[in-house]
C-alpha cells in the first residue's frame, strides 16, 4: 500500500476513535457526532482504493475535492476562533444566556461553562437583566432555561433579575425570542455562550435584528472542543446555504 493510502487509512481510524472518545465524555449527546464515522469510512475506503486501477480523472476530482472542503474548514474555522475570545463593554442591559443540553442529573458541561460566564461578568454588568434561553428537548427533564435559572439562583443571583425564554428549539429561536422579549433593537446586549459558538452567535442576532450585540465567550476545553468547532462550520455552511445568515 502507498504511503498516501496508509495515511488516509490512518486517519479514518482517527475520526472512527474520536467519535467513540466523545461519544463517551458526552453519553453520546452530541449533534451530528456521525459526521467522525461518516468521514472514517470514506478516508478508509480512499485508503483502500489507491491501489485500484482508477480512471486519473476520478483520482484528480477527489484530490480537488477534498482540497477544496480543507481549504473551506480552514477558513471557516478562523472565523470561529476569532470569536474565541469575546467579551463584552461594561454595562450591558441585557445578558442573554444561551441554552445547551440539560442531563437528568444537572446541567450540561457546556451549560456549566456558560453559567460560569454569567457569575464571572455580573459586576461589569450590575444593572443587566439576564435572559435564560432554550426550551425543553425530548431527552431533557427541564427546560435549559428553566435550569440555566435554577442553577444561577442557586449561585445566589436575584430570581427578579431573571427573565425565562423557554419556547425556543436552536439558538437562531433563542434570539428572535428574546428580541420580543426585549422589545427594543438597540438595547445593550451581551450574549453568553460558549467561545466555539460565539462567532455564529453574533451573525444570528445580526440577522435577527439586534443592533448593538456583543459576544461573551466562556472558556470551553475538553475532547470535545474539536467536534464542536468543526460541528460550526459545518452549521454556518447549512445557515448560509439555507439564507439564514
Amino acid at each position: 500500500m502507498s504511503a498516501l493510502g496508509i495515511v488516509y487509512i490512518a486517519a479514518g481510524i482517527a475520526c472512527v476513535v474520536y467519535y467513540f472518545v466523545i461519544g463517551l465524555w458526552s453519553r453520546f449527546g452530541l449533534n451530528i457526532s456521525w459526521i467522525w464515522p461518516a468521514a472514517g469510512a470514506v478516508l478508509i475506503a480512499a485508503g483502500l482504493l489507491t491501489r485500484a486501477a482508477l480512471p486519473h480523472w476520478l483520482r484528480w476530482a477527489w484530490r480537488a475535492l477534498l482540497g477544496a472542503v480543507l481549504a473551506l474548514v480552514i477558513g471557516l474555522e478562523c472565523l470561529v476562533i476569532s470569536g474565541m475570545h469575546a467579551t463584552a463593554p461594561a454595562g450591558m442591559d441585557y445578558l442573554i444566556v444561551l441554552g445547551a443540553s440539560v442531563y437528568q442529573d444537572g446541567p450540561s458541561p457546556a451549560l456549566i461553562r456558560r453559567l460560569n460566564a454569567v457569575m464571572a461578568c455580573l459586576d461589569d454588568h450590575p444593572n443587566a437583566v439576564i435572559l435564560a434561553s432554550g426550551g425543553q428537548g425530548r431527552n431533557e427533564p427541564i427546560s435549559e432555561a428553566q435550569c440555566i435559572r435554577d442553577e444561577l439562583v442557586k449561585r445566589g443571583v436575584d430570581p427578579a433579575r431573571i427573565q425565562m425564554e423557554d419556547e425556543s428549539t436552536d439558538t437562531r429561536e433563542n434570539l428572535i425570542n428574546c428580541l420580543k422579549l426585549i422589545g427594543d433593537p438597540e438595547a445593550r446586549v451581551g450574549i453568553v455562550t460558549n467561545n466555539y459558538h460565539v462567532y455564529r452567535s453574533l451573525l444570528m442576532a445580526e440577522q435577527a435584528g439586534f443592533k448593538n450585540a456583543h459576544g461573551i465567550a466562556a472558556e470551553y476545553t475538553g475532547p470535545t472542543l474539536f467536534h464542536f468547532m468543526i460541528r460550526e462550520a459545518v452549521s454556518l455552511t447549512l445557515h448560509f446555504l439555507m439564507g439564514h445568515l
